[in-house]
């Protein structure tokens, strides 16, 4: 059997062809995603950023409580040895040094203390913050979905659709930088 050889007008049928409205539509579409794309590189990276701080925070919260815990364990072990000092026969030789420690390991237990709920306040704040930023992320990703399918099916309404749920994480993102930052 011999071998057909094809114009170039029947190797592709007419509908292929995209029309000078698709075209248009296509570009708009081209640059909306690249815009809402580089925006949504901006707001995933704040919230990772945030969201790491948050952890940050957390484990000098944990540290914090650590300390604290160890310092309150040592100022009882120190206060029961006071104690049984204390109760023997002549009591201890001068008990105003023990006394001075069990206070300050007090001291430094209160002040651990106060340090894990400061690191732990921030942490929440931090938190609070990446829950903006990552909202204002799912909103902007949301949007590029819709600029695709837009693009496939070639439909003004799901562009705009993007347009404005892309809007809505913009404005998202702004309130959480200008609120936070």
């Amino acid at each position: 059997m011999g071998r057909e050889t094809l114009e170039p007008d029947e190797l592709v049928e007419r509908e292929d062809f995209e029309t000078g409205e698709r075209r248009v539509l296509n570009r708009r579409i081209a640059v909306t995603v690249g815009v809402l794309a580089a925006v949504t590189s901006f707001a995933n990276l704040e919230a990772e950023r945030t969201v790491a701080q948050a952890l940050l925070e957390k484990n000098a919260a944990v540290l914090a409580q650590s300390r604290a815990s160890d310092e309150w364990a040592y100022r009882q072990a120190k206060s029961i040895k006071l104690h049984l000092q204390e109760l023997t026969p002549g009591g201890p030789p001068d008990p105003a040094p023990l006394r001075a420690d069990i206070a300050a390991s007090e001291e430094r237990a209160r002040t651990a203390e106060q340090a894990r709920d400061e690191a732990d306040r921030r942490s929440t704040e931090a938190f609070e913050e990446h829950h903006h930023f990552a909202r204002a992320t799912n909103l902007l990703q949301i949007a590029i979905v819709l600029e695709t399918v837009a693009a496939v099916l070639g439909f003004r309404g799901l562009w705009a659709g993007g347009i404005a749920v892309g809007s809505l994480g913009i404005a998202r993102l702004g309130y959480a930088w200008f609120h936070f930052g």
